[in-house]
């Protein structure tokens, strides 16, 4: 079954994180160039921003990480026997030829589910990670409004000299809810996109290796 499914270009998953990593990359350069980054970052005193900003990068590369493990799965698939020992794909077919020696369908069930879980389980990690940048995001949008809030409270009596210290507090309040707000929107969308490719190619892999298990010709 393995000789008539059609392989994938090699390492294709690593390729397409790595033009989206780089793609992103340029991106964050131009608005560093342009001073836009810079200024988000400057106008955040509580530096959630750059916090967000390093979660990004962390769960990235752990992205990465996990795309070029999974394409090395793939590839492991299609490998011969003998070179692929530590293929978790590979184990799953040698648990079910071992099944079907001795008629247990439920163990092949069973073995399906275990590759599943290791091929995309930890990609909860991941989800995990997306989920902290939108709540880091949120709570600068809170902590923005309290030093609005603050800034109008500690004024006991308002005069014209007054107004334009309570203005710059004020503008300071809104540039921490909106920037971080912004910024961690955007990483937990860049990280979405990447778990969500992990996740179909996982998925993919899954079936792709369960088909070739149910094939009369079993791989060998």
């Amino acid at each position: 079954m393995l000789h008539s499914m059609q392989r994938p270009s090699p390492f294709r998953l690593f390729l397409q994180w790595s033009v989206l990593a780089c793609t992103s990359s340029v991106i964050l350069a131009i608005s560093m160039d342009l001073g836009l980054l810079g200024q988000v970052l400057v106008s955040d005193v509580t530096r959630i921003s750059l916090l967000i900003l390093l979660v990004l990068l962390g769960g990235s590369l752990y992205a990465g990480y996990r795309c070029w493990w999974l394409s090395c799965q793939v590839e492991g698939m299609f490998a011969a026997s003998g070179t692929a020992s530590q293929s978790v794909v590979r184990t799953f077919f040698q648990a079910v030829k071992a099944d079907h020696s001795h008629s247990e369908r439920l163990s092949d069930s069973l073995a399906a589910e275990v590759m599943a879980e290791r091929l995309r389980g930890n990609h909860q990690v991941g989800w995990f990670i997306t989920g902290i940048v939108v709540k880091l995001g949120l709570l600068g949008t809170v902590v923005g409004f309290v030093l609005m809030l603050r800034s109008v409270s500690d004024i006991e009596q308002l005069d014209t000299s007054d107004i334009q210290v309570l203005m710059q507090q004020m503008t300071l309040g809104m540039g921490v809810a909106m920037n971080t707000t912004l910024v961690g929107l955007v990483s937990s969308m860049l990280l979405g996109i990447q778990y969500l490719m992990l996740d179909r190619a996982a998925d993919q892999l899954v079936a792709d290796a369960v088909e070739a298990a149910t094939c009369p010709s079993e791989p060998s």
